[in-house]
């Protein structure tokens, strides 16, 4: 195989996808149905229209508690997984107790910073 063929199979490997999706992208905007509407054109958020301006300022709360639930959320998960791979090793058992340590520790800070008082 010479270096010009196999110039040419990688840009045949790169082509053949990018085909695909020309294809794809072709055959949706052909059957697709297509009915605009102005309430269709409106924004929204979660399905509901929007209320106001989107430049108004939003209260840091909202990210402040989303983060702490995916950070609280995330650790949960891996603290059942990790306890039921551990069951009944008593080194296993040290180890999630000092996870455990660590999410008290990061929810009283979070606590004592005021994190998680909702004030309008």
């Amino acid at each position: 195989m010479t270096s010009a063929d196999s110039v040419w199979f990688v840009v045949g490997l790169a082509a053949g996808p990018v085909a695909f999706l020309v294809l794809l992208l072709g055959v949706n905007a052909v059957l697709a149905p297509s009915r605009p509407s102005a309430l269709k054109s409106s924004p929204y958020e979660c399905g509901i229209p929007q209320a106001g301006s989107p430049w108004c300022p939003v209260n840091i709360r909202f990210s402040t508690i989303a983060l702490l639930f995916v950070i609280f959320d995330a650790e949960a998960v891996l603290l059942f997984a990790v306890a039921s791979k551990v069951r009944g090793s008593s080194a296993g058992a040290a180890e999630v107790a000092v996870f455990t340590g660590f999410l008290a520790v990061g929810l009283f800070y979070a606590w004592r910073k005021g994190a998680l008082k909702w004030q309008a």
